[in-house]
């Protein structure tokens, strides 16, 4: 019989959150190489630095829909079907609203494709960039599309460097 190995995930709160990026780096390395056992035994990391999308970048108007774990159906962030957008949607400078969340576990959860139109059906009207609601996929880690791995080290920043999520291996 064969037996899998347990994977530790470990959170870098304290290290990196409200701080540079390249603080958290040093910070966590430092952490590796102090303590490799809670690390199974790893020399490095892989680091995966990503700015957050902010209103005024480039995809604002996406929409970003997490799948559940085996990526058939929309889950949310939490697991309950939530779809949130974090911005306002404007159609002038002056005539602003929020948008969302939208609930696409409806007692069955819904397809991507069945989540988008209920999404974009419920915000008909393009921004006054002329843009309309886009959908975008997200696979949560775990999932065969972003399984686990352990060696990672996913970093969320603002657009100055600074940490805004606690980081894991994850």
């Amino acid at each position: 019989a064969s037996r899998g190995l347990m994977h530790v995930t470990v959170d870098f709160k304290d290290e990196c959150l409200h701080k540079h990026k390249d603080e958290c780096i040093a910070a966590i390395n430092a952490k590796l190489a102090a303590y490799p056992e809670l690390f199974e035994g790893r020399e490095a990391f892989e680091f995966e630095v990503n700015k957050v999308r902010e209103a005024t970048d480039e995809g604002y108007n996406i929409v970003a829909m997490r799948l559940n774990a085996d990526e058939t159906t929309v889950g949310g962030l939490l697991g309950d079907g939530m779809i949130w957008y974090a911005y306002e949607w404007c159609l002038a400078a002056d005539n602003c609203y929020m948008i969302g969340p939208w609930d696409c576990d409806v007692g069955i959860p819904l397809l991507p494709e069945q989540c988008c139109k209920m999404i974009q059906d419920s915000v008909p009207h393009e921004d006054m960039n002329g843009n309309y609601l886009e959908c975008y996929t997200e696979y949560p880690v775990g999932s065969p599309s972003n399984p686990v791995n352990p060696g990672r080290v996913c970093i969320h920043t603002d657009a100055d460097g600074i940490v805004v999520h606690i980081p894991k291996n994850e």
